[in-house]
């Protein structure tokens, strides 16, 4: 059987595949909505035909790209930026470096990322003979950005305070929420934090208290896990692995001093918030509450 289309469906046909096109999917593909990290000579990319009205920076390495309705409706170069400069100020030498630094973190499901944007300026005393580090500062912001393919443009975000930095950031599946480690420039000991699905920080773990060395998740985004020295004590362990329920707001520790039984090889996060720890005579499983499996 032959199939006849009239001039004015060819049309539609021909407009549709062309915007497909111009908008970056191949004609034919069926992309679901997500949010992609690829670098600038990845094929996939190159093979995207996207407007540069979507693009910001377009020249750079990589790119965080937001998929909707099977179109990419957002290209976010990601960059380094940094200017360097030295003078003498009150006799002293002095180098000065600016910049910016670009990052993004994807969920492991696709469907949300987060933009991390740090400005920075750094001032190093270079002048002969100083051995002091008094006058070595480190100033900026750091902002993140949770982006999805409802909102391309931000849905929410939220600047760190007292010029720190983001080291780790953990994007939690079914948008459940963003993990991120944060520290004082220049080689500050790191805190952790839990971040809602809607960007209000709902529980923070201070480096005071202990410092976050890892962070991990369950792989449906229920539970999260973070790894933690704890401050020099001859009563407590010295470090631990925490386990954060994400919906019930409860926690457990799973707790070794060095050289004892209970240190780790090392330890994963699993389904349903089951902690699942290597020790050197075989592996033990905690469910989400601590209860040994």
């Amino acid at each position: 059987m032959t199939l006849v289309l009239d001039s004015s469906l060819r049309l539609t046909l021909l407009a549709a595949s062309l915007l497909a096109g111009v908008a970056g999917v191949r004609p034919g593909s069926a992309a679901p909505d997500r949010v992609v990290l690829l670098s600038a000579g990845d094929p996939e990319y190159l093979a995207l035909a996207i407007p540069g009205s979507y693009k910001s920076t377009p020249d750079a390495p990589t790119h965080l790209l937001v998929f909707r309705g099977g179109l990419c409706v957002r290209d976010l170069g990601l960059s380094d930026e940094q200017r360097k400069d030295e003078h003498a100020t009150d006799g002293a030498a002095i180098v000065e470096q600016a910049g910016t630094i670009e990052r993004a973190f994807v969920a492991a499901d696709g469907r949300a990322a987060v933009f991390a944007r740090t400005r920075y300026v750094s001032r190093v005393d270079v002048t002969p003979g100083q051995t002091s580090t008094a006058n070595d500062t480190v100033t900026g912001d750091t902002t993140l950005t949770l982006i999805d393919p409802a909102h391309p443009g931000g849905f929410w975000s939220v600047a760190l305070e007292d010029s720190r930095w983001a080291k780790e950031v953990l994007v939690l599946p079914a948008s459940s929420g963003v993990v991120v480690t944060t520290f004082l420039p220049r080689n500050g000991p790191t805190d952790v934090r839990i971040l809602d699905p809607t960007g209000h920080e709902s529980l923070r773990v201070a480096e005071s208290a202990a410092e976050t060395l890892r962070i991990d998740a369950s792989p449906e985004g229920g539970h999260v896990a973070a790894e933690v020295k704890f401050r020099d004590s001859e009563l407590l362990p010295e470090r631990g692995v925490i386990v954060f329920d994400l919906a019930h707001g409860t926690q457990w520790t799973y707790a070794w001093r060095y050289g004892s039984e209970a240190e780790p090889v090392s330890w994963t996060m699993q389904s349903q918030g089951v902690l699942a720890v290597k020790l050197p005579g075989g592996t033990r499983r905690f469910d989400a509450t601590g209860r040994k499996l």
